[in-house]
Formats: structure tokens, C-alpha cells, sequence
């Protein structure tokens, strides 16, 4: 049979094909290409990658910082949310602004409501739907996140000058309403 290579036909079949000898000019071209397409795509990949990475750092900092304040991290970031957008929001609304899938906000959101947190009101347009809204119970702890939040990003633009930081934020929310998102 000679050199054959096994290619794979479907997951149970295999069929046998001869070995093709590579010339070193085509092993060259597949090299530049690999390097073109790597190089056209390192911008996109290192931009994705940081947002992630800095996503990530952010909310472990947040978290080392909120420690003694009663809840979780999860439990703060649907609050906060709440409180930024005036509350009001459907589960499903609020699942889609906070990324946090149905089911484990469900559970977030019953205990938040039995800890006195939350309050859901049935939507006066849909008799399905209610509707999650933040309580004053939160005000308590508002110097403590505010302090929590001034700390993480302090320690995160160390080193930036004012008119940076300026810049860097009107740079992500350019990225921001080039994906569609809206004007804070």
C-alpha cells in the first residue's frame, strides 16, 4: 500500500488516501499565510482578551473590596442595576442587563427580596410579567460601595493622568455606541 495517510470519512469509517510530499515553496506559502492571518487577527484577539481580563480583575476586586457588606457580588450587581436604571425591569430584562442567566437569578432575586432588598410588582400591563424593584434598604450601604468603587478604580488608572482617563473613557464609549449600545 505504500505511505498512505487514514482520512476521516465519518466518525466510524476511514478510508485510506497516498501521502502527498509537501514542497518546501508550499510549506513557505502556508507559513506567511499562518503568519498574515495571525498578525491580521492579534489586534482583535489582545482587544478581546484584555476587555475579558479586566472584566474579570474588575470584579474580583470589587469582590475583596465588598467583603464585609452582607452580599454577594452577584447580589450588588443586580442592585446596582436596579438602582442605575430606576428599577422596574422584568426577570428576563434584568437576566439580559446583568448576564446572568434566568434560573440562578431567580434564586438571586428570592433571596434579595426575602433579605428586604428587592420588592416585585405585578406589571400592570401584562398579568404574566412582575416587575423587580430596589428597595431603601440599600441607601444604608451606599458610602461603603461608593468607597469600595473610588478604591478599585484608583488602583486601576494609577499612573494615568486626568486628561488619560478622560480620553480612555471616551474611546469605550465610542466602542460602546459602535456596538450598539446606549448613551449613559
Amino acid at each position: 500500500m505504500g505511505n498512505t495517510v487514514l482520512t476521516q470519512v465519518s466518525s466510524a469509517e476511514f478510508k485510506a488516501k497516498p501521502a502527498r510530499r509537501k514542497t518546501p515553496r508550499a510549506k513557505a506559502a502556508r507559513l506567511v499565510d499562518k503568519e498574515s492571518i495571525k498578525a491580521e487577527f492579534e489586534v482583535e484577539r489582545t482587544l478581546g482578551w484584555l476587555f475579558h481580563d479586566i472584566n474579570r480583575l474588575l470584579g474580583k476586586e470589587f469582590e475583596s473590596r465588598i467583603k464585609g457588606l452582607v452580599l454577594t457580588r452577584t447580589q450588588w450587581r443586580v442592585l446596582g442595576m436596579l438602582r442605575r436604571t430606576g428599577g422596574g425591569q422584568t426577570q428576563t430584562e434584568l437576566a439580559d442587563l446583568t448576564e446572568i442567566e434566568k434560573a440562578p437569578l431567580g434564586k438571586t432575586l428570592d433571596r434579595l427580596e426575602e433579605g428586604g432588598w428587592i420588592i416585585r410588582r405585578d406589571d400592570p400591563k401584562d398579568r404574566r410579567a412582575r416587575r423587580v424593584y430596589a428597595t431603601a434598604k440599600i441607601e444604608k450601604f451606599l458610602p461603603q460601595l461608593a468607597a469600595a468603587m473610588q478604591g478599585m478604580f484608583a488602583r486601576t488608572l494609577q499612573g494615568m493622568r486626568q486628561g488619560e482617563v478622560k480620553d480612555l473613557i471616551a474611546r469605550l464609549q465610542k466602542l460602546k455606541r459602535n456596538l450598539g449600545g446606549a448613551e449613559d
